[in-house]
């Protein structure tokens, strides 16, 4: 885990997580019907918009753990980008990115999660 501020900024953002994993339970638990419907639209706004949303909150979130020792940043934001992804591949259509073979959506957030990993290793502080 590195250094000591390493540490704590590893701790911060496991807490921050755990906290946020908390919510979304406690939501999906105490009412199941209202937490699929707004799974599917954010707000009002339309299917992908909570999509565009996670794919900006991964991008902020993997700059700012480019600034940072630590290298959670990088692997929750790297990992909120590949699963935006595939999110954007099902609204899509799965199928569309087969391209002959049928594991090639199943590749193309793997990859992307991979290369944003390796650029936040190689970059990070």
């Amino acid at each position: 885990m590195g250094k000591s501020r390493s540490k704590v900024w590893t701790y911060l953002i496991l807490m921050m997580v755990l906290v946020g994993l908390v919510v979304v339970v406690n939501v999906v638990w105490k009412n199941p019907t209202a937490a699929s419907e707004g799974f599917r639209s954010f707000f009002g706004l339309p299917s992908w918009a909570l999509a565009t949303v996670m794919f900006l909150a991964g991008a902020i979130i993997f700059w700012a753990g480019l600034k940072i020792e630590t290298d959670w940043p990088e692997a929750i934001g790297a990992f909120l980008i590949a699963g935006s992804v595939a999110w954007f591949q099902l609204i899509i259509g799965w199928n569309k990115f087969e391209l002959g073979l049928v594991v090639v959506p199943y590749i193309i957030p793997l990859a992307v999660f991979g290369l944003l990993l390796m650029y936040g290793m190689k970059k990070s502080v």
